[in-house]
């Protein structure tokens, strides 16, 4: 066992000549071909890009391993939420997204194997559907009241020493943790102006959901150790139990940890305790004593309009198109 941990160990030392191996290079490129997207700010499409990539590549994999590269910005592209408000992405570089898919396959089988039980988002395997199966299986254990909570702009807010300390625990690789920096701290691209990143974790690059699920596995531990039932999707969650009571005790106590130990802002607004007829999570509404899945008739609505915008009369083409 200890020869086993020693080896693991050592491996965690020399992660860089695993990430721009072959195999994994082209893997990871197979997985952003696939995902298409608009080009980052340099302009270079999807299409462009293997031969921008066969003249560059020799020495940004010699910048990789020797510790030198420097992540481009990434361009802003804002989408509109429900409430109004807007939700920031980042679309970086097709090189840098093709880098951090690259450092993505190396991660996962590191961290993931260790996240709990009770975490769905963006993990192998595992999806929104499940989670929704989950809650459905504590409301019929009667689990009846639950903490409904939001973290305000969670990604815009992740403070970066608070994160890499809980990367650094598993990878020990210096010049893998100086390239997981700098993506955090690249900066965005507005309208050809630069904005330096203080704090958050650009959404939009393949590394952001791991880096969420690493630092939110110390709350979901925390979660573990005090007893608790709960569902987490990347920053939504539902903390269960079975009274009013402990639920508002709960949400008093839960609220601390977050906002003391890992430094996130409460939604005081969208944060409820509830019961768990009607509640929402992940786009599914829970019924009865039972839970019964529906979809919510927030996403019904959204649903319905959508249907009604792709078949109107004079959108120009035909019901079977």
């Amino acid at each position: 066992m200890m020869t086993t941990a020693k080896t693991l160990e050592q491996s965690s030392d020399l992660l860089m000549e695993k990430i721009v191996d072959p195999d994994n290079l082209v893997r990871a490129w197979n997985k952003v071909r696939s995902n298409r997207g608009a080009p980052g700010p340099d302009g270079i499409t999807i299409n462009e890009f293997p031969e921008h990539c066969r003249e560059h590549w020799p020495v940004i994999k010699q910048q990789l391993l020797e510790g030198t590269y420097q992540p481009s910005p990434a361009r802003r592209k804002s989408i509109p939420k429900p409430d109004g408000s807007q939700r920031h992405l980042g679309i970086p570089n097709v090189m840098d997204r093709l880098i951090q898919q690259a450092v993505l396959q190396i991660l996962t089988p590191i961290f993931d194997p260790s996240f709990s039980e009770s975490s769905f988002g963006f993990r192998p395997k595992r999806s929104a559907q499940d989670a929704a199966k989950q809650v459905q299986r504590y409301i019929r254990s009667g689990y009846r009241q639950c903490i409904d909570m939001d973290l305000s702009k969670f990604f815009d807010r992740v403070q970066h020493d608070i994160l890499m300390v809980r990367v650094a625990r598993k990878v020990h690789d210096r010049r893998l943790l100086r390239l997981i920096g700098r993506y955090l701290r690249a900066g965005v691209m507005v309208e050809r102006e630069l904005q330096p990143s203080i704090e958050g974790t650009m959404q939009g690059g393949p590394l952001s959901p791991i880096l969420a699920n690493i630092l939110l596995d110390d709350f979901d531990k925390e979660l573990e150790r005090r007893g608790l039932h709960f569902v987490r999707y990347a920053d939504d969650f539902l903390v269960f139990t079975k009274s009013g009571e402990a639920a508002v005790r709960v949400a008093r106590s839960i609220e601390n940890y977050l906002t003391r130990k890992l430094k996130l802002v409460i939604n005081h607004q969208k944060s409820r305790v509830c019961r768990t007829e009607g509640v929402e999570f992940l786009g599914f509404a829970f019924d009865g004593w039972g839970g019964q899945i529906r979809v919510s008739p927030k996403n019904e609505r959204k649903f319905r309009d959508r249907v009604k915008e792709i078949t109107r009369r004079n959108r120009g083409v035909s019901m079977r198109h």
